[in-house]
Formats: structure tokens, C-alpha cells, sequence
């Protein structure tokens, strides 16, 4: 009897220990807390929430409608054919946010592929925020992954491994399969 508490007392030990160590040497990155006020019927009461780090890329764009969009859609998971806060991909992301920020009609919807042969190419040189960023992903060559340009090679897209993220062009990975930057009207 005396051994089997002394093993329950062992595993219960190492069941704290471990998510203290699964915290502090994961390398995932810490979130900050903050405090959030929410009022009840009888009191006030004071707890604490997640909240999103600022991203330097965000907090300098000049477009308010726009910073506004990809503060709020940063961190939203992939899901393929996906179109809400809950789960979108790069197609959808991207129809959504030249819809809300640029005023695209209610209905517009595209592709990456037909996005990109709607698309008038410019030289990189040229961008600006809110145009388009087109990526081949696959081997046959064919446009597959679409974002929106925000400044200084940086772009947001909905990501298939990381969801909605700020990404930069001259990364090695979408450095090798970038495609072109191109301009759309609505």
C-alpha cells in the first residue's frame, strides 16, 4: 500500500513538473496578458485574458482600414474552402479583405488562379499596399497561393500551416516560388 502512494504521489510530481518545463523550454512563443474588466450584476470583477502581440509590419501601415482587417484576421486558422474568423483559406482571405478594406462588390470571389489571370503585373518596385502577391506552390508551375502586399516584402495570407500570418518575400521559401505582384480593379 505505502509503495503505491509513493508512486501516485511520483506521477502526480511529474505531471506539474512537466507542464512547467513544457512552458518555459518549448520555444513556442509566450503570450502576453492583460488585464480585462468585466462588469457582473453584483460586482466588478477583474480577470485576465490573451492578448495579441503588435506587429511592427501592422502598426506601420498607413491604410486604418486596412491595419484594422489584419489585426483582426491575424492568428485565424487555414481550413480549405474556409471563409469566416473560424477557419479561412488564401482565396477567401483574400476576396474578403479587398471586399471589407477596398470596396470590392459583396459578391466578388476568385481563386488564386483566376485572380491571377485577372491581374495586371507590375514590377515589385511598384507595389503597394492592398495589391497582390502570387506564389506557385506545386511543380506544374500553375498559380496556387495568393496575398495581399502590405509593404517592404511583407505580405498576409492565409498560411496552410500557420493561418493567417504576416510572411516576407525575401523568406527562402516563398523567395523560390514567388511568382509576380499584380493589381486588380474591382
Amino acid at each position: 500500500m505505502q509503495r503505491f502512494s509513493y508512486l501516485i504521489l511520483f506521477f502526480i510530481t511529474l505531471s506539474f513538473t512537466s507542464c512547467r518545463l513544457l512552458r518555459s523550454g518549448s520555444g513556442m512563443p509566450k503570450t502576453e496578458l492583460k488585464e480585462v474588466k468585466q462588469p457582473t450584476k453584483t460586482s466588478e470583477k477583474t480577470t485576465t485574458q490573451p492578448s495579441k502581440p503588435k506587429n511592427e509590419t501592422v502598426e506601420k501601415l498607413s491604410n486604418n482600414k486596412l491595419k484594422t482587417f489584419v489585426e483582426e484576421w491575424m492568428g485565424v486558422p487555414y481550413l480549405y474552402a474556409g471563409k469566416t474568423k473560424t477557419g479561412v483559406d488564401c482565396s477567401n482571405f483574400t476576396a474578403t479583405l479587398l471586399r471589407e478594406v477596398y470596396g470590392f462588390p459583396s459578391n466578388f470571389y476568385m481563386p488564386s488562379a483566376s485572380l491571377a489571370d485577372k491581374a495586371k503585373k507590375i514590377d515589385k518596385s511598384q507595389a503597394k499596399q492592398g495589391d497582390l502577391v502570387f506564389f506557385s506552390i506545386g511543380l506544374n508551375g500553375k498559380i496556387s497561393h495568393v496575398g495581399i502586399w502590405l509593404e517592404n516584402n511583407k505580405f498576409v495570407h492565409a498560411s496552410t500551416s500557420q493561418g493567417v500570418v504576416i510572411s516576407d518575400l525575401t523568406d527562402p521559401y516563398y523567395a523560390k516560388r514567388f511568382s509576380f505582384i499584380g493589381r486588380v480593379d474591382p
